[in-house]
């Protein structure tokens, strides 16, 4: 897991607090949640070493597991257990509630309670769910002496609830497709840094410029040409965090950026601040 920080910028909240390691007795440790998260793209083959819910509040998404995509939209949540490889997207206006869960016994909780199955799920009550999460928030915001202890009993508390309020999505699509969407996400994870365009992305899975965006689209709700710039922002806010003395200019270089005015013009209007305010926090 990256460096433990917390980020407040334009009415999104991050907090990895990384509680499984630093009390490894804990049957349930918090490692991390998000509120009114805006969800960039991720791509992660080999999975996260902890037991992940995304709660979709607004927008809608996509989770793609092996070859079968599923749609989430608000009143859904992926579920997504450690060392499941996934992929997910969304549109651009794709806000999400994310709950990092860790701990002694997580593997052997979220099986008994029937929450070991990879995949999206319906709620019948996702305020019940959302409740939950912000008074994980608000006891972990406190930050009491013990409030690792408190967490813990909360976060079984809202598996329990979890578990009685979701049922699993049918509506995965299986179909050839998936194969090439695949192979398209990892060609932009790849070579996003470089001064690529739609039609070298096409032509890197043998389809057509249009049919790869029709098909792109139709999936995952957003365009080829959101998905590319969202992964370079996802970039470029890991790299103005993890080293804020670089400058701008070397940021979007390195992000495949044309100019520093063109990527502080796209960053601002994607994340509502420069990306000097986001380094600095404000």
């Amino acid at each position: 897991m990256k460096k433990i920080k917390e980020e407040a910028t334009a009415g999104k909240r991050l907090n990895f607090a990384g509680h499984s390691k630093k009390y490894p007795n804990l049957p349930l440790a918090l490692d991390g949640f998000g509120l009114r998260h805006h969800q960039e793209p991720i791509d992660r083959p080999q999975g996260m070493d902890f037991w992940q819910w995304i709660q979709c509040l607004e927008g809608r998404g996509t989770l793609i597991l092996a070859d079968t995509a599923y749609p989430v939209a608000p009143g859904c949540g992926m579920l997504i257990p450690p060392g499941c490889g996934h992929i997910y997207r969304g549109e651009a206006g794709w806000y999400v509630n994310f709950l990092c869960c860790g701990g002694a016994q997580v593997q052997q909780i979220t099986s008994q309670l029937g929450l070991a199955k990879a995949g999206a799920y319906q709620l019948a009550h996702p305020e019940r769910i959302l409740q939950c999460e912000d008074e994980i928030a608000r006891v972990y915001l406190k930050n009491d002496m013990d409030c690792h202890l408190a967490l813990s009993k909360l976060l079984y508390g809202l598996l329990v609830d979890l578990s009685q309020d979701i049922r699993l999505s049918h509506g995965g699509q299986s179909a050839p497709q998936n194969e090439k969407l695949h192979a398209v996400v990892c060609f932009i994870q790849e070579h996003f840094s470089e001064n690529i365009g739609l039609t070298d992305i096409a032509d890197s899975v043998g389809l057509s410029r249009e049919y790869l965006c029709q098909i792109f689209k139709q999936h995952t709700g957003s365009t080829l040409l959101e998905h590319l710039t969202e992964t370079r922002l996802s970039e470029a806010k890991e790299l103005l965090l993890a080293h804020p003395e670089k400058t701008i200019g070397e940021v979007a270089r390195l992000c495949g950026f044309d100019s520093p005015s063109y990527f502080s013009y796209v960053f601002k209007k994607h994340e509502h601040i420069t990306p000097r305010q986001f380094a600095q926090g404000s």
